[in-house]
């Protein structure tokens, strides 16, 4: 299992990816509030494949798991008092991480998120920042048990779920 770019080609698997996963998640107690419609939706996975910034990772051929890496983020971002401030073009953001269901609890998500980190340092990043929703607690687990730090709790909009609060993690790389 090697992470790659993904290419136009795999955007149908990247939207299957995405549908079964939030179908599985709408099921159970976590609540992201993805909603195919919104996020992660076509244009969303389109545009990072344009932009060279969707990443998966197959399995035997089948795609596992996906996600987009960039330096875009919220205003909201500039308030928080990161160890690592910038420049922005030097802190990447994880988006949209994904894990087929099939493959949850193997740690795919680690080697994900592994890989990821990796491509980071080799374009020369400094940290990673993201944002979890308070609701998702396998994915603050997740960044926790990979050595990110919680730097701050904050509420925050997206049109997908609205007002809501949400950790900002930093990875220092």
């Amino acid at each position: 299992m090697m992470m790659e770019q993904a290419s136009l080609s795999d955007k149908k698997e990247i939207m299957e990816l995405y549908e079964t996963v939030i179908d599985r998640v709408n099921r159970s107690s976590v609540r992201l509030g993805w909603n195919i419609e919104i996020y992660p939706n076509e244009a969303f996975v389109e545009d990072a494949i344009g932009r060279g910034e969707m990443f998966i990772m197959r399995c035997d051929g089948k795609m596992i798991a996906a996600a987009a890496v960039n330096h875009t983020v919220n205003p909201e971002y500039d308030d928080i008092d990161w160890s690592v401030k910038g420049p922005s073009s030097k802190i990447a953001t994880i988006h949209a991480l994904a894990v087929a269901p099939s493959m949850q609890g193997t740690h795919v998500s680690d080697r994900m998120l592994t890989s990821i980190e990796s491509y980071c340092r080799r374009q020369g990043d400094l940290a990673i920042h993201l944002d979890v929703i308070d609701t998702n607690i396998p994915a603050y687990k997740l960044y926790m048990r990979n050595g990110y730090t919680e730097v701050d709790r904050i509420m925050m909009f997206y049109d997908v779920v609205g007002t809501r609060e949400f950790w900002m993690l930093e990875h220092v790389l």
